[in-house]
């Protein structure tokens, strides 16, 4: 494997997983937070961080921006919006 090939995949998986933790951790707040209309804003920012993270993910590994994997970007927010509509 080459060397550019190792360094896309490890820059990817960082990038991702920093993104992940980031728009999980806004999903969480907003099922936590008292204000009220805090939390479709709150959930609307978790999935732009996701969205621009697989977008990133995309222009790092040198594909086409525009895929349906970009739609993994919006999963952390769709998974906090479950819950909240659950609770």
């Amino acid at each position: 494997m080459q060397v550019e090939r190792v360094q896309r995949w490890v820059m990817s998986a960082l990038l991702l997983t920093v993104a992940t933790i980031f728009a999980g951790g806004l999903s969480v707040l907003a099922g936590s937070v008292d204000r009220a209309g805090a939390e479709p804003g709150l959930l609307g920012i978790a999935g732009v961080v996701g969205l621009m993270a697989m977008a990133g993910v995309r222009i790092i590994n040198e594909k086409p921006v525009l895929s349906p994997w970009l739609l993994l970007g919006l999963l952390p927010a769709a998974v906090g919006s479950y819950f909240l509509l659950v609770r």
